[in-house]
């Protein structure tokens, strides 16, 4: 994907950069840099990009992603209503490979780490219970100051490379190049697909976009993005319907419907090959497992 080179801000007291964000929405589009990047969601709910694969996010959501993984978080609709009791915040750590020296990472103690950074170039989602202690380190480190930062910088990155409790977020890992016209293609075409994926959109709307007739515009997207507009676009209408699983209490059908299908067999062959499952029971599989963890 030739996304954004971001440049994150350098701070000259420390040797990573520790910021929190606090807005109406988050407003970064798609981009990449050569910073590992640890990424709390406070608050808001949206779709996640991270490399090729797209997945929702919510308050509690941990990440680590690798350097020059490009990714982007976009709010849902609601965000953008000029709601004052809506925020987007998080808390985000950077840093460099070579943040503590060009060898550190390289030396017998640091193996285990040194290992997880590389798993984190496809990005890696932080679950369970290592979430819950990772995200309580994370909340206090924006309160630590020098060398206490830096040791619970190394202590949470401990922490991930000693656990499991992780799942790989895409298939494959950074894929950089840059062209200056784009950046402001592709995201023209993912904004206009948030902005419009429970409606009727077409190939021949979308390349309009872009000023490309429909083959050429598919040839150019399948290669920056690795995958076609279709299965962009079934990708964010089925996560959608996640989302409306969970959250609703609608039917099959109308779950369809809301989330840009227009046909429900379509829809089900759609979701099941990519949740190895029907709409019905991943309903079912998430209520069960809320139902057991409420038991605990």
């Amino acid at each position: 994907m030739k996304a954004i080179l971001q440049k994150v801000p350098e701070s000259v007291d420390s040797s990573f950069a520790v910021q929190e964000f606090r807005s109406a929405y988050f407003d970064t589009p798609w981009h990449f840099h050569p910073e590992y990047e640890l990424v709390y969601i406070l608050e808001s709910e949206g779709k996640r990009f991270v490399g090729d694969k797209i997945s929702n996010f919510k308050p509690g959501d941990l990440v680590l992603l690798g350097s020059n993984l490009p990714h982007w978080y976009r709010n849902d609709a609601i965000y953008y209503n000029d709601d004052p009791s809506l925020k987007a915040s998080s808390i985000v750590i950077q840093f460099t490979t070579d943040f503590l020296g060009d060898t550190f990472l390289l030396s017998p103690e640091m193996f285990e780490i040194h290992q997880i950074l590389q798993k984190a170039q496809k990005g890696l989602e932080i679950k369970g219970g290592l979430s819950n202690k990772v995200a309580k380190m994370v909340r206090e480190i924006t309160d630590l100051k020098g060398m206490d930062r830096l040791l619970q910088l190394l202590r949470i990155l401990n922490a991930i490379s000693k656990s499991d409790e992780y799942r790989l977020l895409s298939n494959k890992g950074p894929s950089i190049g840059v062209n200056v016209n784009d950046p402001k293609r592709i995201n023209k075409i993912y904004e206009y697909v948030m902005n419009h994926f429970t409606e009727p959109i077409t190939i021949n709307e979308a390349s309009e976009l872009i000023h490309m007739c429909p083959s050429t515009f598919c040839r150019y997207f399948k290669k920056r993005t690795r995958n076609t507009f279709t299965f962009f676009l079934n990708e964010i209408r089925i996560g959608h319907a996640c989302k409306l699983l969970i959250e609703e209490d609608l039917s099959i059908t109308e779950i369809c419907y809301k989330s840009g299908f227009n046909n429900i067999s379509y829809f089900n062959r759609q979701f099941k090959s990519r949740k190895n499952m029907t709409p019905q029971a991943f309903r079912q599989e998430y209520y069960k497992k809320s139902s057991y963890s409420a038991a605990l």
